[in-house]
């Protein structure tokens, strides 16, 4: 059960990896159909962070990535109509998913052996 976990979570790890590479990729004139394909990636990718931060109760996270997905849904498309405002979007998003990326991992508590004593109590003591 733990390798699935590990699993999933390197998966969606990997994910903000792939999804900032194809934002910076996005810089560069492409036929539009990239940038659809481009659309629907960081929705999905966003998608999986939002859970990911709602699991871990991080909720600030959570909702930066939500107005990124609903900033690149390919449903209904936000339209800005010029590329170099898109661009620093671009920039920005990928930094916030190169940001979830580099997360630092939280450290596993170390499990302390705690020493079994038997408690004496001298005043039931029977004689």
């Amino acid at each position: 059960m733990k390798q699935v976990s590990k699993k999933i979570s390197s998966v969606t790890t990997y994910s903000s990896m792939a999804c900032a590479i194809v934002l910076v990729l996005g810089i560069f004139y492409f036929p539009i159909v990239y940038y659809t394909f481009l659309r629907a990636f960081i929705t999905l990718g966003a998608i999986h962070v939002i859970i990911r931060s709602s699991i871990a109760k991080e909720y600030l996270w959570a909702a930066i990535f939500l107005i990124i997905a609903i900033l690149f849904n390919p449903y209904v498309p936000i339209y800005l109509y010029q590329k170099f405002k898109w661009i620093w979007i671009d920039l920005l998003v990928a930094l916030l998913f190169l940001m979830d990326f580099y997360q630092p991992k939280p450290k596993k508590e170390e499990k302390t052996k705690h020493k079994q004593t038997i408690r004496r109590y001298h005043r039931d003591k029977i004689y």
